[in-house]
Parts: C-alpha cells; structure tokens; sequence
C-alpha cells in the first residue's frame, strides 16, 4: 500500500492536524512507493506518517492533538 494525495486530504483535520506543503510533499516522497522488497500494510503506513506529522509539527511549533 503506498500514500496518495486523496490519503493525505483524509488526514488533514481542521485545527487538528496540519499538513502543509513541504510535508505533504517529504510525505509522498518516502510513503508514495513501495519499499522494495516489502509492502506497508495500511495500519503500518498510517502509524508512520502519523508520527512524522506529529514530529513535523512540534518541530514547528503546531499544536497537533492527534498524537
């Protein structure tokens, strides 16, 4: 299972979670392919991308109440 930009539109809560361009864009780069020669299952690639969002946003200062 690999991330999409429908995914990540799923993802984005308003007030709760932000994604903005750069790590939407760092998101697709790392989750967007299969990592050969492995296969995220779809409750692995959530918990992944979940965490670099929570990091993303502490780093920058956001409050993200997902975590």
């Amino acid at each position: 299972m690999t991330l999409t930009k429908e995914m990540i539109a799923g993802l984005r809560f308003p007030g709760r979670t932000d994604i903005d361009a750069k790590l939407e864009s760092f998101l697709l780069k790392h989750y967007g392919i299969e990592p050969n020669p492995h296969e995220y299952s779809e409750q692995d690639l959530y918990e992944q991308v979940r965490k670099h969002i929570y990091r993303h946003n502490r780093a920058e200062g956001s409050d993200d109440s997902t975590s």
